[in-house]
């Protein structure tokens, strides 16, 4: 879609949220403290990375069991690595997906072998369930062949799409086929919708949002179900939208104030800009950690990771990652309060992307990172955009971002698609 410009209204300015200090809440589950969460991971990135996808095809072969007891033994008598670790991050990830591990006797046993072959270690997970027996094996990469391969480095590329006076929260853009698709622009008062068909405006509605709290920084996002089925979520309120062939909308009180975000959802905090910092997993279990602005944790198409990683940008301005820990693993020092997953088609590993420092009278930019072990790594250089940076959100097929920043030079609110253009 070309660039549009759309007049409609007048300026407004976006307040810097402020920044308040909170104390680390412990880390739970369904009330209870997690087994055995309470130190960092010691495995190297080999091993973890081998442990989590294997937790992943354990977690699909147990099926509808949520229970199960766990042995660990190294029949390679070689294994460099301590059982102990093995056990905890695979409780950790496996516990993050709804499942608990519990003391025998049990209907389910999971038992995991290490053992040896030439080309090096190997995973193997038993898993009984009654007479049934499967099986889950995962090899372990030797670390040469994780390093870095010479080569182009992959980079961010920006595609502003849009740009208005009005303030804007989020954007959407759902395709129905080659030639159709539609917009949807989150404003603080109002959803609007564009049909456009073979590149040019067919229809266009909007409908007001009701104001619940009185917020000086809006929050906003649009969870599309399909083209003509979308949820708008501003501040408490929720909004569910129907196109057909008008734009119709319900608005109501947020219930919970849950917002969805793919298998778990983010409690957020009425009157105000953030989140509570309670996340409810999809077995309806839920994780505590200190209030944030956004979180991100490995998407679906990102192999060999787990839920239990979350970086969170915390409202005093820390961006903290955790692995499965009550505690913080490691602190990034640098990032904005916005950050997004995203699964590019140049690697496998967990990358994310992070906003700079600046507050919104500065131009901000967005840095690549590559999570490896406990660390993020930066990954080619940082986009530069011509003002601040508004809101970061995952994109609905995970490989790319939306994002919402404000042109300091025309006072234009931008709308723009962030991508990772791979090496050559």
């Amino acid at each position: 879609m070309t660039d549009l410009h759309n007049p409609m209204g007048p300026l407004h300015r976006i307040i810097p949220p402020t920044l308040r200090t909170i104390v680390v809440a412990a880390l739970l589950m369904g009330g209870a403290r997690l087994t055995g969460a309470q130190t960092p991971s010691e495995l190297s990135h080999a091993w973890s990375e081998a442990v989590y996808a294997l937790a992943q095809k354990s977690a699909a072969a147990m099926g509808q069991a949520r229970s199960f007891s766990l042995d660990v033994r190294d029949v390679s008598e070689a294994a460099p690595v301590e059982l102990a670790e093995i056990r905890r991050t695979f409780d950790d990830d496996i516990t993050a997906r709804g499942m608990k591990p519990v003391a025998p006797p049990v209907d389910t046993q999971i038992q995991i072998s290490i053992s040896r072959t030439l080309a090096g270690f190997t995973l193997v997970a038993e898993i009984h369930h009654g007479d049934a027996q499967q099986l889950a094996i995962v090899p372990v990469a030797s670390e040469e062949s994780l390093a870095p391969q010479p080569g182009a480095q992959p980079g961010l590329q920006r595609k502003v799409v849009w740009r208005q006076v009005a303030p804007l929260l989020d954007f959407d853009q759902i395709a129905v086929d080659a030639d159709h698709a539609f917009w949807y622009f989150l404003e603080p008062e109002r959803l609007i919708v564009y049909e456009f068909a073979g590149g040019q405006q067919v229809l266009h509605d909007a409908q007001p949002i009701p104001r619940r709290y009185a917020a000086r920084d809006l929050r906003g996002w649009i969870e599309a179900s399909d083209a003509t089925h979308v949820s708008a979520f501003v501040g408490a309120g929720r909004c569910d939208a129907v196109w057909n062939p008008s734009l119709t909308m319900e608005c109501r009180e947020n219930s919970g104030q849950q917002w969805p975000m793919g298998p778990v959802s983010w409690t957020f905090t009425p009157g105000r800009n953030y989140f509570s910092g309670t996340i409810t997993l999809a077995s309806s279990l839920q994780a505590k950690f200190p209030p944030f602005y956004s979180s991100a944790s490995p998407l679906a198409a990102t192999s060999g990771q787990g839920p239990s990683r979350r970086v969170i940008a915390g409202v005093d301005g820390q961006a903290q990652f955790f692995d499965g820990s009550a505690d913080a693993a490691s602190t990034f020092d640098g990032w904005g309060s916005d950050i997004a997953s995203i699964a590019s088609a140049c690697a496998s590993a967990w990358q994310l992307v992070a906003t700079g420092s600046g507050d919104w009278t500065q131009k901000d930019q967005i840095q690549l990172y590559e999570m490896r072990d406990q660390k993020a790594v930066a990954i080619g250089e940082p986009i530069e955009f011509p003002g601040p940076t508004l809101a970061v959100w995952t994109a609905d097929d995970g490989k790319s971002a939306r994002v919402v920043s404000r042109n300091l030079e025309s006072g234009l609110y931008e709308a723009s698609i962030v991508s990772v253009a791979c090496g050559n």
